[in-house]
């Protein structure tokens, strides 16, 4: 997951955000990640199209650090052009209603951007999007939250000419940690130290028509075998490990179930998994770790028993065990050092 890449088209915008911020010397990322012309043909990431998603969160991070001001990446989010992820924006805009729109923005987003857990749900009569990269070492990642969803933000307003009623946002930050009145911001209810960044609204809302837009129509076929071409251009050791990081905390780790999401047999799963140098144990294992490190970053006023059951450990000296074989320290001992290096 250290790979895990997203679209330089995600930067189109910010520079005239950024350009009444001129005494904090602000500016985009390096021109070397500036050679992506909007898209027209293959979405598909690739290294002269796409940045590490690790340093598009910290710009996104240090535009609030630095210009104080919390509003850009969600200001970002609500007025980016579309149009700059080429034939998903089109499948985007071309949509007639806000639940198709926001379908396919889920639907398609893994072609923009790597290691993110993304849904549309639907519950009795209020409907929501959830926004999370999974990488557990991408932290903090506030602002491109507020960004990914002004986006989605942006879908629904569309739709409400711009009502706003009703509207509730969730964010995995605690709210000192996102440096300003996020609630003011949005202009709607927040609340914070979720699992999951998350927008919640009315269901019919998913109804609502939209604009009509002036373009080409979508080619939803071909945004589709993209998506089939890129789950078979990843390794399995990285799709298994987005699933486990995607299931923690939410549901039981089960090896078959697993198996079938993916597309094929647990038998099947285990040969690949040690042709490529690995098994379905390596894999959790290492996850539970990783995220365990993340779960001592994130809260400090969990108990070490808490998160063993976060992590899906029945027993925590079982977990405290595992953690020290990975690790060479003791959980205790491990959240104590980073306790200390963080102040």
């Amino acid at each position: 997951m250290s790979h895990a890449r997203v679209r330089t088209a995600a930067l189109d915008g910010w520079a005239g955000l950024l350009a009444d911020k001129s005494s904090t010397a602000m500016s985009l990322p390096s021109p070397a990640y500036r050679r992506d012309p909007v898209p027209s043909g293959n979405p598909m990431p690739t290294a002269a199209n796409s940045m590490p998603l690790v340093d598009f969160v910290r710009f996104s991070e240090d535009v609030v650090r630095q210009t104080r001001d919390v509003a850009i990446p969600w200001l970002a989010g609500v007025h980016y052009d579309l149009a700059s992820l080429g034939p998903i924006g089109t499948a985007i805009n071309s949509a007639g209603k806000v639940g198709t729109a926001l379908r396919r923005m889920v639907d398609y987003f893994a072609l923009l951007q790597d290691c993110t857990d993304i849904r549309l749900e639907r519950e009795d009569d209020m409907a929501s999007v959830s926004y999370r990269i999974l990488d557990p070492d991408i932290w903090p990642r506030h602002h491109d939250a507020m960004f990914s969803l002004g986006i989605i933000g942006q879908i629904i307003r569309r739709g409400t000419r711009g009502a706003w009623e009703k509207v509730e946002f969730a964010f995995e930050a605690e709210s000192h940690e996102m440096r300003g009145d996020i609630g003011k911001v949005l202009r709607a209810s927040c609340t914070f130290g979720a699992d999951s960044n998350q927008i919640r609204f009315p269901a019919q809302m998913l109804d609502l028509a939209l604009p009509p837009t002036q373009g080409p129509q979508a080619d939803l076929r071909q945004l589709s075998n993209e998506m089939v071409a890129q789950r078979r251009n990843t390794s399995l050791v990285e799709r298994l490990a987005q699933v486990v990081y995607r299931d923690l905390n939410t549901q039981g780790i089960e090896q078959e179930r697993i198996a079938r999401e993916i597309g094929m047999s647990s038998r099947t799963m285990r040969r690949k998994l040690a042709e490529e140098g690995s098994s379905f144990q390596q894999v959790l294992d290492e996850c539970r770790m990783r995220q365990a490190v993340f779960e001592f970053r994130t809260r400090p006023d969990l108990s070490i028993a808490q998160i063993a059951l976060r992590l899906g450990y029945a027993e925590h000296s079982n977990f405290t065990r595992a953690f020290h074989r990975w690790s060479g320290a003791s959980p205790q001992a491990w959240r104590a050092n980073l306790a200390s290096t963080a102040h």
